[in-house]
């Protein structure tokens, strides 16, 4: 057997805390097991021990956890010293258009809620994190990797089209996605019913033009004009966010 379930006991708990920081508190004990490949009497175990000792927290009123004390304080031991201008963007962004913005990463070809707003939270977390099809944040994550097409990141393709065919997206689907990013520039979504929404999701890249992040914003209603009006302002606040907290580190060149 390969994988984080062969590995020592290091390895496997190191994974289970990789796996709580990819997947975010929806990500329950059973789920952990199945990802890693392990017998889930032994995760239980494993994950019961991280919690014990602070590694990890279990999340008061979801299904699953969060890091714990002593993964946070390992990490602002090693963090740079230059503050995330992240939050100072995106309360920004709130502020000018007086919308709902989230903001989310996309490490491993999976979608990392980073900043929900909390006046008008995602529909569903859960859904937003797997049905990349239905909302305008994983159609983005979608467009990224084009089925059949060659990549340079062919990990993350295999968990982007996991995802699309354990939501039932057809390779055609697909490729009609990316398509109509690429002539965009971002991804955008309208969700009709008692609830409706409307939701654009515009690209953060890397020096080297790969999405790390996207700036989201979402309105009362699916009415595709009411969101559209605020893209000059989600344009800036992705090029400023490309800008500051994605440039290319100066020590390294």
């Amino acid at each position: 057997m390969s994988g984080p379930a062969s590995g020592s006991g290091i390895a496997l708990a190191l994974a289970v805390l990789e796996e709580v920081a990819r997947g975010g508190p929806t990500l329950s004990a059973n789920r952990i097991a199945q990802l890693l490949g392990m017998p889930r009497a032994s995760a239980y175990r494993l994950i019961n021990s991280l919690t014990s000792d602070e590694y990890l927290l279990r999340h008061p009123t979801l299904d699953g956890f969060v890091l714990g004390v002593r993964v946070v304080e390992l990490a602002h031991l090693i963090a740079p010293r230059t503050a995330d201008p992240t939050p100072e963007i995106i309360a920004a962004l709130r502020e000018r258009t007086g919308e709902a913005v989230h903001f989310v990463r996309y490490p491993g070809g999976r979608v990392v809620i980073v900043d929900e707003d909390p006046d008008l939270p995602l529909l569903s977390i859960d859904r937003t994190r797997r049905q990349l099809g239905a909302t305008a944040i994983g159609r983005l994550l979608l467009a990224e990797f084009p089925p059949l097409e060659a990549t340079v990141d062919p990990v993350a393709a295999r968990v982007v089209a996991d995802s699309a065919r354990a939501s039932g997206i057809s390779i055609d689907e697909r490729l009609r996605i990316a398509s109509e990013i690429e002539r965009l520039g971002y991804a955008w979504c309208t969700e009709p019913g008692a609830v409706a929404r409307a939701c654009i999701a515009v690209p953060v890249r890397s020096p080297e033009g790969e999405l790390v992040a996207a700036v989201v914003l979402s309105t009362v209603g699916a009415e595709r004009d009411r969101v559209a009006r605020h893209l000059g302002a989600l344009l800036d606040a992705s090029a400023e966010l490309a800008h500051r907290a994605y440039a290319v580190d100066p020590q390294r060149g």
